[in-house]
């Protein structure tokens, strides 16, 4: 039996490492969220864009919103780039970036300066944008190793969730007898040498590896025409550059083929669903036997430091539910699409399990020492 496991950024917080966006974003500001604490010779045209967002705990998903809000549309208008160059073309105030203006005009100002110029294009502020994303993904990724290289657990508990995550949902007859793929969304190879032991027969990284490829960020995209600006934002656009970064199948037809697929510490973003498109049409998620199964992990998320599992679980449903509609649209048969959720849940082929329960973990892990997972 075979099983494809999908790995997200929860699945590197489990594991105490501080992989959050917000993390990252803290330590460029000195842990203030504000732009101007960033030394000038340091400041990058996305930290300004991202001082925007009024929230300090920023996720993966609300990056690549933002970046699809600029290149891409905001809402159900234009891109935010797009408005810049709606109204008159505006001179630069030579003074600082404080002062009455809108977020558009604050970014135009910040890559005029940069440039050098009073007048950008916006082919040329766009092509900025692009570049200064590469930058910030390589900021990103020198501040991922150091975590990494910080943490001396990090690897141990990895192996221990994930050897969790591998088990759930078999009988302990069949946890021997199955093999298993991982389809990892972040940018940490936490296994390395104990594949073999742990039963990993194929790996990818789809957004790249620290220290072995650039990393990427960036947007979802189904819905870009080849022609639009936002094309190069993308990350099927992206990934042709990065190439592969893992081996082996991720997916098994036949007799031995894949039985599950579960999906743990992912956002199930829009960002995403291409990937899961494709994993669910190889499958045959409709007309198919696969289960499909939603692991998660309990967490403080009540302002007295006490878990609502409920909350927790109803959140997930509702992003499960999204992404399964929005597949579900996909499906040639509107009817069968329609009816998708229904069908899995009669035969019990779409499962929600949380793998914080003892029986669910190995022993040596110490459930009181948990991270947070968001």
């Amino acid at each position: 039996m075979h099983q494809l496991i999908v790995l997200g950024n929860g699945f590197d917080l489990t594991c105490g490492l501080k992989s959050k966006f917000s993390d990252f974003y803290s330590s460029r500001t000195d842990n203030t969220y504000n732009f101007n604490s960033i030394p000038n010779d340091q400041r990058n045209v996305w930290d300004l864009i991202l001082s925007q967002v009024e929230k300090d705990d920023l996720l993966w998903c609300d990056i690549e919103s933002l970046i699809s809000t600029f290149v891409l549309r905001d809402g159900n208008s234009d891109s935010r780039v797009d408005k810049m160059y709606h109204s008159p073309v505006r001179t630069i105030d030579p003074t600082c970036l404080s002062g009455p203006f809108v977020p558009e005009d604050k970014v135009y100002q910040f890559v005029a300066r940069s440039l050098g110029k009073e007048y950008v294009p916006q082919d040329e502020l766009t092509n900025f944008l692009l570049s200064s994303l590469k930058e910030y993904e390589r900021s990103f990724s020198y501040y991922l190793e150091r975590q990494v290289e910080e943490d001396g657990e990090y690897i141990q508990k990895a192996i221990e969730y994930f050897t969790a995550i591998r088990d759930a949902c078999l009988a302990e007859s069949e946890r021997s007898q199955t093999s298993s793929s991982v389809l990892s969304f972040n940018y940490t190879t936490p296994f390395g040498l104990d594949n073999w032991r742990l039963g990993i027969e194929a790996t990818r990284n789809v957004h790249g590896v620290l220290g072995e490829t650039d990393i990427i960020f960036g947007i979802d995209g189904k819905d870009v025409a080849d022609n639009h600006p936002a094309l190069p934002f993308t990350k099927t656009y992206r990934l042709l550059s990065l190439g592969a970064s893992g081996n082996g199948r991720l997916l098994k037809t036949g007799n031995e083929g894949t039985a599950f697929i579960k999906v743990f510490g992912h956002s199930l973003a829009p960002a995403d669903y291409s990937y899961f498109q494709s994993i669910f049409d190889a499958v045959n998620l409709y007309g198919g036997d696969v289960k499909l199964v939603f692991l998660y992990k309990n967490y403080p998320n009540m302002p007295d430091g006490k878990i609502d599992e409920q909350a927790i679980r109803e959140a997930l449903y509702a992003r499960i539910s999204h992404l399964l509609i929005e597949y579900g649209a996909t499906l040639d048969n509107k009817d069968h699409g329609k009816n998708l959720m229904h069908k899995l849940l009669l035969e019990q082929r779409l499962i929600v399990e949380c793998v914080d329960k003892p029986s669910c973990l190995p022993s040596n892990i110490n459930l009181h020492k948990q991270i947070d997972v968001r």
